[in-house]
């Protein structure tokens, strides 16, 4: 299996995590629930950097040079995606 095909697998496999736990979420504050897995996310992906980039600053740069540019190409990307829908 390739890299690719490992990383789409590994995707799909965060995305049925995070469907489950969009069935979970209570119509009161979806919203709050939305913002709270993508700061688990987020926290994650930064803790699992601190492994492999020894310095803050490659991390810094990782955020700020190859991830930032790509917001409205992953903002429209879900765009497209079927929405969940929360309850």
């Amino acid at each position: 299996m390739s890299e690719k095909d490992d990383m789409e697998t590994l995707a799909k496999d965060i995305w049925d995590v995070i469907f489950r736990n969009f069935k979970n979420i209570g119509q009161e504050r979806p919203m709050n629930e939305v913002s709270m897995i993508a700061a688990v996310l987020l926290k994650t992906s930064i803790e699992l950097y601190t492994l492999s980039l020894k310095e803050n600053s490659d991390i810094e740069r990782l955020i700020t040079e190859e991830v930032v540019p790509t917001i409205p190409k992953l903002r429209d990307n879900m765009k497209r995606m079927v929405k969940p829908t929360l309850h």
